[in-house]
């Protein structure tokens, strides 16, 4: 209604004394539709601009009568998912037939093969280099045995690790079971290059992606890896 009014005002006529000295005033009617009177309007005025200026002007006008149209906003597409919506969809769930000692073989000796490279042991190797790195090593495909741990059961387990989360280890046996050993209260030892590391699970409860970018410093007061 207020939209109507105001369009009312915008056309009504001019008042009768502006029309009875028109002539006097130099006004005449339009003789040719209002865009194109704008375009003629605007080479008038703007002929020193540039003629890339000009054209910006002549597309960029807006005539009085016409309402601005906002663009709609386009949602963007979500393209990843988040930490609730993969536990829903089980993303990071083993299925059983995939829970088999023999398949992760040749991801364990990927890994003998990579932390080989990474640690590069030498007779004359610092051990506290050592101990920097392998804070900081991957540990998928390591093979472990459970040295101690609060539930009595675990002691003694010995598995690959297929997934190593903030909290526990998910180790695959050899008799094809997959078992989760929390870090906290357990110690875990990794034998690799003739060395045998032994993993304290109480100052270990880092996701490895957060543990691979942490600075740790040596000597440290908590045992959190012994070699």
């Amino acid at each position: 209604m207020a939209e109507n009014k105001d369009q009312d005002l915008l056309y009504q006529p001019l008042p009768q004394y502006v029309s009875e000295e028109k002539e006097k005033l130099g006004l005449q009617e339009l003789s040719c539709p209002k865009d194109k009177f704008v375009e003629s309007f605007l080479d008038r005025q703007i002929q020193n601009f540039k003629p890339s200026e000009k054209k910006e002007l002549k597309k960029s006008y807006l005539l009085l009568d016409l309402p601005y149209r906002q663009k709609p906003t386009v949602a963007k597409k979500k393209t990843t998912l988040n930490s609730k919506e993969k536990k829903a969809k089980k993303v990071y769930d083993i299925p059983p037939e995939h829970q088999k000692y023999p398949l992760y073989i040749p991801l364990h000796n990927l890994w003998l093969q990579y932390i080989k490279d990474l640690l590069q042991v030498t007779p004359t190797s610092n051990l506290t280099m050592l101990q920097k790195k392998m804070l900081k090593a991957d540990l998928h495909g390591a093979l472990v045995t459970v040295c101690k741990s609060r539930c009595p059961s675990y002691v003694g387990l010995t598995g690959i690790i297929l997934q190593e989360r903030k909290h526990v280890f998910k180790i695959i046996t050899k008799d094809d079971k997959l078992k989760t050993v929390p870090k906290a209260n357990s110690v875990f030892s990794v034998e690799f290059e003739g060395l045998r590391a032994k993993i304290y699970g109480n100052h270990f409860c880092l996701r490895s992606a957060r543990r691979a970018n942490k600075k740790f410093k040596l000597p440290m007061t908590n045992q959190t890896i012994d070699l």
